[in-house]
């Protein structure tokens, strides 16, 4: 296992540790750093949520498999998929549609779509509207309408965006629980 978390293993060990039985091995190979996309893809089908979360998170981890671990059985990976910077438009657009409210949530927190944000700042969870309310790519009137959700942790959260107009921030100051 420790060779498989040392930054200097090379590819072609990582390669052959990828293959291990244990999966606590397999899930170093897939937190490495120099693990390949090949390597990678391979540990997306991995039987251990574990390892494919790690995958869903890696750095290396291509679109494709990112596309396809967005299908995955536990939210978990999913959840990471959305946070993965290497996520395409396409994938994060389904991720908005989960069934699980903790990847929308994930979804709302990462993604500069206002169609998205949009609608995730409707969705019946308040922790999904509350990452939008936090999230800086959401424009000043998605803002405005989520200072007056019923939730307060949404109307803080709207008053800590610095993308909240002077408007709607002068507006909250009447707020009963500013």
């Amino acid at each position: 296992m420790n060779v498989a978390w040392n930054p200097n293993t090379s590819v072609k060990a990582l390669d052959k540790l990828s293959n291990d039985k244990d999966w606590i091995v397999r899930n170093s190979v897939a937190k490495n750093q120099n693990t390949s996309t090949e390597i990678l893809d391979k540990l997306s089908n991995d039987e251990d949520s574990g390892v494919r979360d790690n995958v869903a998170r890696h750095k290396n981890t291509s679109i494709e498999t990112l596309d396809k671990l967005s299908n995955d059985n536990e939210a978990v990976v999913r959840y990471s998929v959305a946070q993965n910077m290497n996520t395409s438009d396409e994938t994060i657009e389904k991720l908005s549609n989960d069934t699980n409210e903790w990847v929308r949530s994930s979804v709302a927190n990462t993604t500069k779509s206002t169609k998205i944000l949009s609608k995730l700042s409707k969705d019946g969870e308040w922790f999904v509207r509350n990452e939008v309310a936090l999230n800086r790519n959401t424009p000043t009137d998605l803002l405005d309408k989520l200072s007056e959700d019923e939730n307060n942790h949404i109307v803080k959260s709207v008053i800590r965006n610095p993308n909240t107009s002077p408007t709607t921030l002068k507006k909250l100051t009447k707020h009963k629980n500013k």
